[in-house]
This record gives structure tokens, C-alpha cells and sequence, in this order.
């Protein structure tokens, strides 16, 4: 059981050098990280926790050391995680690293059909230890770090190898240990080539109700916003929530060209003085854009890339379904809705081709032949392809 254990807070030179000669003594890695985002207009890497043996570190990235020597230590190549794909976005994006291999816990635990996830519900499962969840919501860039929240960050590390242990065991047992090492190696990649921007990120949820009129009021109004938290250094949501936002778009368009602000929802507190102005001024000019330059409303959802047949996807669902039941694992992680579609793909599309354009991983290629060989009389009666 988890007391008040210690830790080492590598903010200097010395520090890390202490670290990576520890590192050398190990072939793996227990890691998680801290960030910054609900406090903080741009998203930053605060903390690095890291666990190696029966040691505790906490590693800066804010003191400005060089941080490389770390990342090609042997033992970080090797990485257990509990719900890695973040802490990995984060890494790579900060510092271009990417471990070569991970063992995520709470992939593990859902491939395993464990009905809770969360690293709390796993440790005390199998430790019987409650995690303190204080500092959960936590400012991670406050300097020097209080007590209570270093000791909080290692509670995220300080079960990992046990715990990787206890899931290795029971995937080989399983025979599902190649289910996680695709799930893992996925995730790496998907770190490493993340999804482009995306275009105008000011269509909000909600928005595309909106006529072009009150479109491009809120493209103006999100573009406000921010600039607006980049100069304060919070993030946008904290300046002006879009749930107000789309109030604001709703009202607006009623009192063109005139702005009449007790015509609006009620504004946060903190719009006085220069913001109020700067705000007012904003409106004027969404309000003075010529409707030839207001942008168009989005079509509708477009198409999926195929339509498939009916009858066979219902049967594929309901094949799905009951191996995943068998199985006891989330029907999603056999097939999702859209890979699904997929494999209902009309005509007589080869399976092997089905797979590919359903992108299934190997050990999800074999479950499905598994359910075809044991249900293909029925697969026949609906028109499913040789």
C-alpha cells in the first residue's frame, strides 16, 4: 500500500544526471505527465513523472534543462502508460519523442473486458489503495511545486509495473496479448502523424443552425475570443463559453445593424472598460461584412464512402455483438460503427479487402474469420460475397 513515499524532483543538472544513471540499471519505464490546459492558453508540458524500481522521479520541463539525453535513454524506449494516446500527443508534440514500445494499462484492462477503467478503480481493485484525487484540476505551471501536488503526480506511476505485471499474466492467459501490442503500436503512430488542422475552427458545435448572417457574426466573435485569451493567457472556454457564444450569434442577428447590448445575453462580469469596448467593436464589424462575404452554412453530413447492404450489415452487427458477448469485451473493439459499414460493403468486395478498408488490425481480422467460419451457412442466405 501507497504511504507518503518519496520522490526526487529533477529540476537541475545534478538532478538529471542522478536520472539517467539510474536509467541504465533498467530495460522499462513506469511514465505519465501533467499539463496545463485549463489554466493556460496554449496547452504545456509541466510535469514528467517516471518510476523505475522502488524510485519516484518527477522530472520539470519548465526549468529549462535539456531534456533530450532523457529521451534516448534505453528505459524510456519501453514505456508503460495508463491511457497513453495524450501523454504520448503531448510528448511528441513538445519534444519529438516517441518510445518504441508501450504497455498501456487501461488498454489492457478493456481488452481484459474489465468493466471499470480507470487507474483509481484498477488500483483498488488489485491493490485495495484509494488514489488522492485533490489536485486533479490542479495549475500544473505553479513554481515551486507545493508538496501535495508532487505527491499526488507520483500516484500515477507509483502502481504501473505491478499492475503491468497482473495484466501481462492475465492477456497471455487470455491468448490476447497480440491484441495489445497492435492497440499499443497504433497508438504510437497515431501520435506521430497526428490529424491535420482543422478548417475553420470557429464552426462550433451548434453553429451550422445558423444563416450565413449569423455564421459569419460567429466567425468573428470566435476569432475575438481568441485573440482574446492569447492575450490573457487562459484558455478560450474561460473567457467566453461557446454555449454564450451561440446565445450572442442568436441575439445578434435580430438587432442588426445596431449593437444593443441589453439586447444580448447577460455578459460575464469582467466585460467592462476595454474589453466591453473591444467587444462592441467586434459586433460593429461583423455587423458592417457585406452579406457577399458571409460564409455559406456546411451541407449536411456528407455520405459515407459506401452504403452498404442492409440486410448483411444487420446480421454483422448481431455476429459482432454476440462474439463480443462470448468474449466478454466491448462490442466496439471488435468492430466500430463505421468499420462495420465496411465489412456490409455491397457487391462481392473479397473479405480480405473488407478488412483493409475497415482498417482491422490482425488480431481483429482473425476474430472475424473466426465468427465467419462459424456462422457462413447464414452468411450465405444474405448475399455475403465469397
Amino acid at each position: 500500500m501507497m504511504q507518503d513515499e518519496k520522490y526526487i524532483l529533477v529540476d537541475s543538472e545534478e538532478t538529471l544526471a542522478n536520472l539517467l544513471l539510474d536509467l541504465k540499471n533498467f530495460d522499462m519505464a513506469a511514465v505519465d505527465t501533467e499539463a496545463d490546459s485549463m489554466y493556460h492558453y496554449t496547452a504545456r508540458l509541466c510535469l514528467i513523472q517516471i518510476t523505475i524500481g522502488e524510485h519516484h522521479y518527477i522530472v520539470d520541463p519548465l526549468c529549462g534543462l535539456d531534456l533530450q539525453p532523457l529521451f534516448k535513454a534505453r528505459a524510456m524506449q519501453t514505456l508503460i502508460f495508463h491511457g497513453a494516446d495524450y501523454d504520448l500527443r503531448l510528448l511528441w508534440q513538445t519534444y519529438g519523442f516517441a518510445p518504441k514500445y508501450i504497455f498501456d494499462t487501461m488498454l489492457a484492462a478493456k481488452i481484459l473486458g474489465e468493466q471499470h477503467l480507470g487507474l483509481a478503480d484498477l488500483v483498488r481493485e488489485y491493490f485495495g489503495d484509494e488514489l488522492k484525487k485533490e489536485n486533479q484540476r490542479a495549475d500544473w505551471t505553479i513554481r515551486p511545486l507545493p508538496l501535495e501536488m508532487c505527491e499526488y503526480a507520483i500516484h500515477d506511476t507509483f502502481y504501473l509495473h505491478e499492475l503491468c505485471a497482473i495484466l501481462v499474466e492475465k492477456l497471455q492467459a487470455a491468448g490476447r496479448m497480440n491484441w495489445l501490442t497492435e492497440q499499443c503500436n497504433a497508438l504510437i503512430e497515431h501520435a506521430k502523424n497526428p490529424a491535420p488542422p482543422k478548417k475553420d475552427p470557429w464552426r462550433i458545435p451548434g453553429s451550422n443552425v445558423f444563416s450565413p448572417c449569423g455564421l459569419n457574426i460567429l466567425k468573428y466573435l470566435w476569432e475575438w475570443r481568441e485573440k482574446q485569451a492569447e492575450e490573457l493567457d487562459r484558455p478560450p472556454y474561460k473567457v467566453m463559453p461557446s454555449e454564450l457564444m451561440l446565445a450572442i450569434v442568436r441575439h445578434a442577428v435580430q438587432i442588426m445593424p445596431e449593437v444593443k447590448l441589453d439586447h444580448l445575453p447577460k455578459l460575464p462580469r469582467n466585460f467592462k472598460d476595454e474589453r466591453l469596448d473591444s467587444f462592441v467593436n467586434m459586433l460593429q464589424t461583423a455587423f458592417a461584412v457585406p452579406e457577399s462575404d458571409w460564409p455559406e452554412r456546411l451541407p449536411k453530413a456528407p455520405p459515407p464512402p459506401v452504403v452498404p447492404n442492409s440486410d448483411l450489415l444487420s446480421v454483422l452487427k448481431q455476429w459482432r455483438d454476440d462474439k463480443a458477448a462470448q468474449l466478454g469485451v466491448e462490442v466496439a473493439l471488435l468492430a466500430n460503427k463505421a468499420q462495420l459499414i465496411w465489412l456490409a460493403a455491397p457487391g462481392n468486395m473479397p473479405w480480405e479487402t473488407r478488412y483493409e478498408e475497415a482498417k482491422l488490425q490482425n488480431w481483429q481480422r482473425e476474430i472475424w474469420n473466426e465468427i465467419l467460419r462459424e456462422n457462413l451457412p447464414t452468411a450465405k442466405r444474405v448475399g455475403d460475397p465469397d
